[in-house]
């Protein structure tokens, strides 16, 4: 019985967490600045540190604007990479940022960007999906 009770509380302490974890779609919105820029793969070549260190530089000068009626800004040095007019959806069961043009807006996939969000601690981290990178954010304004 005692086992079970332990168990009981453990589950609801484990849930507790995970949901104080979680992100309300209106906490997304604003203006995010990149603090911090980590590579999750620390095994980069030598030819290619270079590159990452200007990749590094570019995204902590870069700003991820959400607004509340879903229209995405990726300002980014580097115009290939940088969204001007895109679509965000937010999925609270996986964390993530679907980031996509306005024409799939519907869809569930497709994106340009998908961004998982998590809270560690005091920090909020945004994971980029199909990256190494891992950017430690600031809502410039999350009281709008």
């Amino acid at each position: 019985m005692k086992k079970g009770i332990i168990l009981i509380i453990l589950f609801l302490g484990i849930g507790l967490q995970t949901k104080a974890q979680q992100f309300t779609e209106n906490e997304i919105i604003g203006t995010w600045s990149v603090l911090k820029v980590q590579f999750l793969n620390d095994k980069i070549p030598n030819h290619k540190k270079q590159m990452i260190e200007m990749l590094k530089e570019s995204f902590l000068k870069s700003k991820f604007i959400f607004k509340a009626d879903h229209n995405f800004t990726f300002d980014f040095s580097f115009d290939e990479m940088r969204i001007k007019n895109g679509h965000w959806k937010y999925n609270p069961t996986t964390n993530t940022i679907l980031i996509q043009d306005w024409k799939d807006k519907e869809k569930n996939h497709s994106g340009l960007m998908e961004i998982f969000v998590k809270k560690v601690g005091d920090k909020i981290l945004f994971d980029i999906s199909e990256t190494m990178l891992s950017l430690e954010m600031k809502n410039e304004n999350p009281n709008r």
